[in-house]
């Protein structure tokens, strides 16, 4: 359901609903207390109010009263912070079992009345006594069968006694009636019930919300469970229904629980504990499995939270532990797993399902110790699971590194992983260049996450500055006060956006921060990383280096580059020319020109009330300070299509690219589509000779397919004849050209892109074939060659010692795990019948194959090099040339797929047809009638998000 939002009176939500007193009248409020209505129930408020509540459950009350339900002595309820219309359901179970079995008429559906005389013997029943309970089964209230027997014995014989599964039936059918009819103007479809409001929003949907953005707020605190953050769930949505919805769904709102990450992470930690008490420049220390006296491991755990779980990180909201599980010089397969069933826990497979709120377990053999240990993980408050959140973005202050003349002093030393050789040191700073693989920027990429200040409220303002901060990072955030046992603080504002600064007031009344003092004096809607300095706010994650040193990183040229292994380098591809990460421009549009694009809804309501816009002249006396214009609808000073609230849109928080976006595979297929275009055109055919011309152009301002080492992308040509078979091609040339693009915006299921908001986004070439970054193939001219994965065309797993899950068949001999993985390396190859071409960046390592040295790819955190680049650039087309030799053929037919593999780097393209046989024994067949093409149900059934994307043929 979509409300036709009008302008509130009253509530002004998230600021009137607690902590401000803008107003001195002490007006009387009228509430209502439902089961059904109930009348005749005793009420008294804070400010000396009392009375029974009437026929329709009505009863009066102050603002800023605690209203207290009784029978007698007998207190049912204690409820503060309600306004003014409210309607407050009761849902304890022993009360409301309790009314409904004394209601005069044994009809609850029709209202709940108790009457003096049931009072009376209620009061009777009690004896004294102040409270009530259910039976030890809790289906039942503890001697109702005495209670009935003395309302019969006065003569009250219609009541009826209930059950507590009765009770909670009705009340269940009394919220969906309630919420289903209310129309009142001023309140809107809501009701309270216990400490939760429920609500219907856009989508004629009940959803929950605090009874205030005040009750929403958690005191600050540092440590393990504790945060420095809103949460998006609890918080930021009851303001912002719709863009809220957006982020749940998108890969930032799953950044700490999508299944893949977290598959990662484990085998990130499985790496880790298999390097402990190794010595590259230092010793990999770990005091608590006896190995050094400090603790490298635990640090070391954190890293990947740094972009995944921010929040979580900068209050030091992990729980790391590691501890020894059992000697393991020599473990065959069947050993080994038996010791993962018996301790692993909470993984992130195809198969299982990882839950944030309990506890992780990994385990991984040590060969220095020859031991196995086992890591423990955990987040431990909620806000902080819910990974990179709206209040944690909105709390960025000013990321580093991003304009000309910028530098940034470590305050310590930069290693080669955990324990390798010192390759920055904080006696030299690292100066700022415009070329993203220059050697100081690479090692600035080196970095992840946030600084660290040593006074939080208080964070260090100048990059060259170190005496404030604890730990290197990308970008500082918002200070912010710690709450203790002499100081109240909570978390909240400042945000910062790209209107401006908001969240500069307290919504708790006992709240002592002071949100405009720690705000950036600095930052405004036209000096901010949020406008048209976007960019510099997403690169800030989206470019990053590893911990690894690439020793070929120079590629021969010669040029001084950096040594860190490109991991995300997105950066990379957005600088051309005279661009830079900060600036907004024609060749270089900031990235929310096409991940954050303009979507109708309504971005802004009062709390709880999707239908209730905020007047602004309410919010200047209750906030004290002018609403921002571009969230009052009623603004006249912006011009038309500019104003959000006003004007129906808001960015799409979404930040749609290729994954699989909540869900909504639709979305992200639409998307991909949008990043490229692909043509496949017949040039010529004389009845001997066929030529193809294809093409394959990158329609996004960045690599494609993206700057993640996942990724890949592969285009298929088979032709064939009036029988089926194929037709191999008997020559293919390549050219690489430049030219201006449009990328066509897509956005997410059911959503419109708003009247103001253009289709397209215009990316002019602006010197994109002179990129030059780690493991570049050469743009094409002339001869091209076919491509396919190592391991495919029979050459089946290769043998590593690698302890991660991506290595099957895993053994330990001499505490050294091995076994065997599907190599995706991009090869050539001479089955030119399937003429294939792979786009990805590889990264990974050598390892001795057979007695050949060989490039194996490896997930990013087990690489130490980028053997190939061959993505395509921004503004990049490729066209293949394709000749074929017909003579004698008929029914000649030819077909140019393209598919994107979002786990790429496994290598696993099915094209075949398959058998599988489950544990039970069960055979099911997956047949592929078209021999060449993906043999898509079988990769569905093994999760290998492999989605073909374009067809045609000729």
């Amino acid at each position: 359901m979509k409300y036709s939002k009008t302008l509130g009176s009253i509530g002004l939500a998230a600021l009137l609903a607690s902590g401000f007193s803008g107003c001195s009248e002490n007006k009387v409020l009228t509430g209502y207390y439902i089961d059904s209505p109930v009348q005749g129930v005793d009420y008294s408020t804070t400010s000396g109010g009392a009375g029974e509540t009437g026929p329709d459950g009505s009863f009066q009350f102050s603002d800023g009263d605690t209203v207290k339900f009784s029978l007698g002595d007998l207190v049912l309820r204690e409820q503060k912070g309600l306004k003014d219309g409210q309607k407050l359901i009761e849902n304890e179970d022993k009360v409301i079992t309790l009314l409904q079995s004394i209601d005069e008429d044994g009809d609850p559906t029709n209202g709940i009345t108790v009457t003096k005389p049931i009072k009376e013997k209620v009061a009777e029943w009690l004896g004294g006594a102040k409270t009530i309970a259910l039976t030890a089964d809790k289906t039942a209230l503890a001697n109702i069968a005495d209670l009935k027997t003395k309302l019969i014995d006065a003569g009250i014989t219609r009541t009826k006694t209930v059950t507590v599964a009765q009770a909670q039936t009705h009340v269940q059918e009394t919220i969906a009636t309630v919420l289903a009819s209310d129309t009142t103007q001023s309140l809107g479809s809501q009701v309270v019930v216990g400490n939760t409001i429920s609500y219907i929003d856009y989508k004629n949907q009940v959803r929950k919300a605090p009874m205030s953005a005040a009750a929403a707020e958690y005191h600050t605190g540092t440590g393990f469970g504790n945060t420095l953050f809103d949460s998006a769930e609890n918080k930021c949505q009851n303001c912002h229904n719709e863009l809220y919805d957006t982020w749940k769904g998108s890969m930032h709102g799953k950044s700490w629980v999508d299944p893949i990450f977290q598959s990662k992470f484990q085998d990130f930690l499985r790496v880790q504990i298999s390097k402990i008490g190794t010595t590259s420049d230092v010793l990999y220390q770990e005091v608590d499995v006896g190995v050094g006296s400090k603790s490298m491991f635990k640090s070391v755990a954190q890293t990947c939270i740094k972009c995944h779980a921010p929040g979580a990180y900068y209050a030091g909201d992990f729980k790391v532990t590691i501890s020894e599980v059992a000697a393991s010089s020599n473990l065959d397969a069947t050993e080994l797993a038996d010791l993962k069933t018996t301790h692993e826990s909470n993984l992130a497979t195809t198969t299982t399902t990882y839950d944030a709120t309990k506890e992780a377990v990994v385990i991984a053999s040590n060969a220095s110790a020859q031991k196995i240990y086992k890591a423990t993980y955990q987040i431990g408050h909620k806000a902080n699971m819910e990974g990179i959140n709206c209040a944690f973005c909105h709390s960025i202050e000013t990321p580093r590194m991003m304009k000309e003349g910028d530098k940034y002093r470590l305050v310590k030393d930069m290693r080669v992983g955990p324990h390798g050789p010192v390759k920055h040191d904080t006696a030299t700073d690292l100066e700022w260049n415009k070329d993203a693989t220059n050697a100081d920027m690479n090692k600035f990429f080196r970095l992840w996450g946030p600084e660290k200040p040593t006074d939080y409220a208080s964070t260090t303002k100048s990059a060259t500055d170190t005496t404030g901060r604890a730990a290197d990072g990308r970008y500082t955030m918002a200070s912010k006060n710690i709450h203790d046992e002499n100081n109240t603080h909570f978390t909240g504002g400042p945000f910062y956006g790209p209107f401006g600064l908001s969240g500069k007031s307290n919504e708790n009344a006992d709240d002592t921060t002071d949100r405009k003092a720690l705000a950036n004096p600095h930052f405004n809607q036209d000096n901010n990383h949020f406008g048209n300095n976007g960019k510099s706010l997403c690169l800030s994650c989206h470019q990053r280096s590893a911990g690894a040193f690439d020793a070929t990183a120079d590629q021969g040229t010669g040029t001084v580059r950096g040594e860190f292994m490109e991991l995300c380098s997105t950066q990379i591809a957005v600088t051309t020319g005279m661009d830079t990460p900060t600036e907004d421009t024609d060749t270089s549009p900031k990235c929310q020109k096409c991940h954050m694009e303009r979507i109708e809804g309504n971005l802004l309501h009062q709390w709880a009330r999707p239908d209730l816009d905020f007047d602004a002249k309410e919010f200047e006396t209750a906030a004290g300070y002018i609403l921002t214009p571009e969230l009052d609808s009623k603004d006249t000073t912006i011009a038309a299509g500019e104003n959000p609230e006003r004007d129906g849109w808001f960015n799409s928080h979404g930040f749609l690219g290729a994954s699989k976006t909540g869900g909504d595979k639709t979305a992200a297929v639409a998307k991909i589509k949008s990043g490229f275009d692909a043509t496949l055109k017949e040039e010529s055919n004389d009845g001997s000779t066929l030529v193809l011309k294809t093409t394959f152009r990158n329609e996004t301002g960045h690599m494609f397919p993206g700057a993640h080492p996942m990724r890949r992308v592969l285009t298929r040509v088979i032709v064939t004849d009036a029988n089926g078979d194929i037709i191999a091609p008997t020559s293919v040339t390549g050219k690489s050209t430049f030219t201006n693009i449009d990328n066509t915006l897509a956005t997410l299921t059911g959503k419109n892109l708003h009247s103001s908001q253009p289709t397209t986004v215009t990316l002019v070439e602006n010197g994109s074939d002179a990129l030059n970054f780690t493991g570049k193939v050469a743009d094409l001219s002339g001869t091209v060659t076919s491509q396919r994965f190592y391991s495919d065309s029979g050459v089946g797993k290769v043998a590593i010692s690698a302890t991660d899950a991506t290595v099957k068949s895993q053994v330990v001999t001499d505490g050294k795990t091995s076994g065997l993985v599907f190599n995706s390396a991009i090869v050539d190859s001479n089955a030119t019948q399937k003429f294939t071409r792979i786009y990805g960046h590889e990264t990974g390592k050598m390892y001795d194959v057979d007695g050949t040295s060989t490039f194996v790819v490896r997930p990013g955190f087990d690489s130490n090099k980028v053997q190939s680049d061959t993505r395509l650039s921004p503004n990049e087309t490729e066209t293949y040339t394709l000749t074929y030799d017909i003579s004698g053929k008929t029914g000649v037919s030819a077909t140019y797929k393209v598919y994107y593999m979002q786990k790429g780097a496994n290598g696993q393209f099915l094209d075949g047809s398959y058998t599988y046989t489950a544990a039970d024994g069960s055979v099911t067949e997956y047949p592929n009638s078209t021999p060449g093409w993906l043999n898509q149900a079988y990769s569905d059934f093994n999760k290998h998000l492999v989605t073909e994307v374009f067809s045609d043929t000729k």
